[in-house]
């Protein structure tokens, strides 16, 4: 079915679905930005931090929104580490964070589960 049924599929919230259908897509559409945007959001839906991390390694050199998308998911994966005691790790996702969107640096600033894992 496509791209159309995987985006009709996370819009119902069946993840597992939308990305058995950005999966079956050729290799050449998978790469477009708009199928790795919503493959992260299937990713962090699903918590699927490490396919997520792939996903947005790709994201992070594209444009704009992309750019931001990937920084989204990597202060998402900041949380979560923070959640469960990974500090570290953390760390780094922050890192990516702003490396993929620089302007980000201020929003985890703000934000007090955040600025513990940058002390």
């Amino acid at each position: 079915m496509g791209f159309c049924a995987a985006e009709g599929y996370a819009e119902l919230g069946l993840w597992d679905e939308a990305l058995e259908e950005l999966g079956s897509l050729a290799a050449e559409f998978r790469a477009m930005p708009p199928v790795l945007r919503l493959e992260l959001r299937c990713c962090v839906a699903m918590e699927a931090w490490e396919q997520g991390r792939l996903t947005a390694r790709q994201l992070r050199s594209l444009g704009m929104i992309e750019r931001m998308m990937a920084a989204g998911f990597y202060a998402t994966l900041g949380r979560d580490l923070m959640k469960r005691g990974h500090i570290e790790e953390a760390k780094d996702a922050l890192l990516d964070a702003v490396e993929s969107w620089p302007s980000c640096k201020d929003v985890v600033l703000r934000d007090p589960s955040l600025v513990a894992a940058m002390l």
